[in-house]
């Protein structure tokens, strides 16, 4: 019998899995439905009969069909999209198939790639939020936890809302510590933006990682290719991604890599510079200030929000768990103050 994972049917918006293997199947609807990271209904038949009696072909996006149930039937059914889950290692031209016996790592992302590749409209499109708030963070003075700063703000407001977190620094280090390997980074996105902005959505929800609840882009590779970006490419990056998702917040953890930051943190609706009360840190403080007013970017002058923040007796050793402790304390107070939370 078939088995939904949750949601609405949605007109060619459903992945439909076919195999007899019960077990196994369960197994890949699970871990779609919770690592997948598809805005799609999932189904599982144990068999193909009863999947052509239950569904029609024109309302399923993609059809994973185990080899032993694949069918002249299937075949001829009119499905959009099938892979293949080739159970004899005597693989076909046709349909798209790969093995069965891989990771569910491996068959899930092959699923992804499929949707994504093969999308045609931009998912989300209408935007019913209201308009999605920037918040811009950039200090000059280096080593003053601005990252981690703008992480735990990130987790504090996603415990209640959508949020991106966006990363502009040179050197991230962020697959380091979430301990895995990114599926692209906010280059390829810049690409579809510029190239293929009807499949942005669908690539955006691939390439989105997790920290709790808070979704990040993975950040561009170097700081090589972050000066290769214009301004402009980023702010029309940001308008995109407002138009097609729900997101209330975006995070923008910023540095001067970054071209025209500037012009990027004139658009922020919120701005928090952090601050230190030793020398060198008022100097950088005292330049960055004088240069703001004289290249006439006094309204960022105006709506930046200094913090000086405590020394912490200890800090979350571990980035899922920014919302707990001082640090945490001290940035809800802030986000509280500026009526975020």
């Amino acid at each position: 019998m078939p088995v939904n994972s949750g949601g609405g049917e949605t007109l060619a918006r459903k992945i439909c899995i076919c195999d007899s293997e019960v077990s196994y199947g369960e197994h890949l609807m699970e871990y779609l439905r919770h690592e997948g990271r598809l805005s799609r209904d999932i189904y599982l038949y144990t068999s193909s009969d009863m999947l052509l009696e239950r569904e029609n072909p024109r309302d399923t996006r993609l059809l994973v069909v185990a080899q032993s149930q694949y069918s002249d039937k299937i075949e001829k059914a009119g499905f959009r999209d099938i892979l293949l889950l080739n159970e004899s290692g005597v693989y076909m031209e046709k349909p798209e198939n790969m093995s069965k016996y891989q990771s569910v790592e491996n068959i899930c992302d092959r699923i992804r790639e499929l949707c994504v590749a093969r999308e045609e409209e931009v998912t989300g499109g209408v935007r019913h939020s209201g308009p999605m708030k920037l918040i811009g963070i950039y200090s000059p003075v280096t080593r003053c936890l601005q990252t981690t700063f703008a992480l735990c703000m990130g987790q504090l407001l996603a415990a209640s809302a959508p949020v991106l977190y966006l990363n502009f620094e040179a050197y991230s280090g962020l697959e380091t510590m979430l301990s895995r390997s990114f599926r692209g980074t906010v280059s390829d996105l810049l690409y579809f933006n510029d190239c293929a902005r009807e499949k942005l959505a669908g690539q955006l929800r691939y390439m989105t990682e997790k920290i709790g609840s808070l979704d990040i882009l993975p950040p561009v590779e170097s700081f090589i290719l972050m000066r290769s970006v214009r301004a402009e490419q980023w702010l029309e990056l940001l308008r995109t991604i407002e138009k097609v998702t729900e997101y209330e917040y975006c995070i923008l953890d910023l540095s001067e890599h970054a071209d025209g930051v500037f012009e990027i943190m004139r658009q922020c609706d919120f701005i928090f510079t952090i601050t230190r009360e030793d020398g060198f840190a008022k100097a950088k403080m005292t330049q960055y200030e004088a240069l703001l007013r004289s290249a006439q970017y006094e309204d960022i002058f105006m709506k930046t929000r200094r913090c000086r923040l405590p020394v912490f007796r200890e800090l979350p050793g571990n980035i899922f768990m920014m919302t707990h402790g001082e640090l945490a304390s001290c940035v809800k107070e802030l986000l509280e103050e500026e009526g975020m939370l």
